[in-house]
């Protein structure tokens, strides 16, 4: 199998599966050092792709506006591929990489595709269990492609730092600057369900177990109106608390770097945590942790059960509509501090 020379990984979106597919980056280069990598991503979500440092070029999608189609279509035919990854697996990307220029186009088989339709597009397709960390669910089809099992390639424990501008740069300086010397732990409490989220009182309980346990800084980001309100009213209860401003995707990424921890629910800050090297204590209810966590013995979890019975392999049938969220909202703070205090060491 001849070297390839330039690659186009096409996943549109959302932000969320699109951090978590990141690994593949990792593992093409790790392979291929000097391999160009291209990546296809919906025009909203392409300033998060174009900051990774391994991308070469992002060809942003804007399908829903017409004009915009033509320009997109001979961005996307500008070059000729030696692969073409689709990771997306539906009928969007599946007709995006129909379009695309390459040689070999490779997705996802009838068993594992998330709209059969795409199977129409690609040349070679591999069935990949759904069952496993969605990491691996994306890696295994590079890793299948180039006749390797389990992950022949380590996952970059070392994280990477998404590029960002100078004055980003002294942004998190002086956002790093208020607080003292020792430990700081970034809290984002924030997800797009309720349901994934801890009620406030046992989230601050648990940070002021944490604060006299460790005597940590806690840095507060937020992404609405009322997560804001909700780390305003949080940082009253904490002796050395900082809510942060609203940062770029970047920015947020760099400032969680200097870390120590981070903790989070199951949301886009907790993937994003997966791109760098800070370890993270991350809180699950209606959704499978070990589908969704980070990689890493740095990353760990605690999970809360069901009242109700509900069985379930990836994320709960009822996520949208349960009225109690018990599985994750009637969790304890002494559960999460004993869970806290058995999993980290810090020196």
């Amino acid at each position: 199998m001849r070297f390839p020379t330039s690659v186009l990984i096409v996943k549109t979106s959302s932000l969320g599966d699109i951090v978590q597919s990141f690994d593949v980056l990792d593992d093409l280069r790790c392979r291929f050092p000097s391999v160009s990598i291209d990546w296809a991503v919906e025009a909203s979500f392409a300033p998060i792709v174009a900051a990774h440092p391994l991308v070469r070029r992002v060809i942003p999608l804007d399908l829903k506006r017409r004009r915009h189609l033509w320009t997109a279509f001979k961005e996307l035919r500008k070059e000729q591929y030696d692969l073409v990854f689709d990771l997306q697996g539906n009928c969007k990307s599946g007709a995006i990489t129909l379009l695309a220029r390459a040689k070999v186009k490779v997705g996802y088989s009838f068993q594992s595709v998330r709209e059969w339709p795409n199977i129409l597009a690609t040349h070679v397709r591999f069935t990949i269990s759904k069952q496993k960390n969605i990491r691996f669910y994306y890696l295994e089809l590079i890793q299948r492609y180039f006749q390797t099992t389990g992950p022949q390639v380590s996952l970059n424990q070392t994280g990477v730092r998404f590029k960002i501008e100078t004055e980003e740069k002294k942004k998190i300086s002086q956002i790093l600057s208020q607080a003292p010397a020792g430990l700081k732990i970034m809290v984002c409490p924030g997800s797009k369900w309720i349901n994934k989220q801890m009620k406030n009182e046992t989230l601050a309980g648990f940070l002021q177990r944490i604060e006299q346990g460790y005597g940590a800084s806690f840095f507060l980001i937020w992404g609405g109106e009322a997560e804001q309100i909700l780390c305003n009213e949080m940082a009253k209860q904490l002796h050395s608390a900082f809510v942060v401003e609203k940062l770029a995707l970047p920015t947020w990424q760099n400032l969680m770097n200097e870390m120590d921890c981070v903790i989070a629910v199951d949301s886009s800050a907790l993937h994003l945590c997966g791109t760098t090297a800070t370890p993270s204590f991350s809180v699950f209810g209606p959704s499978a942790s070990h589908i969704f966590k980070p990689i890493g013995r740095h990353h760990f979890t605690f999970q809360g059960v069901c009242p109700y019975g509900q069985v379930f392999e990836k994320t709960c049938p009822i996520l949208r509509t349960c009225s109690t969220g018990a599985c994750i909202r009637e969790i304890t703070v002494e559960e999460l501090f004993r869970a806290f205090q058995n999993q980290y060491h810090f020196e």
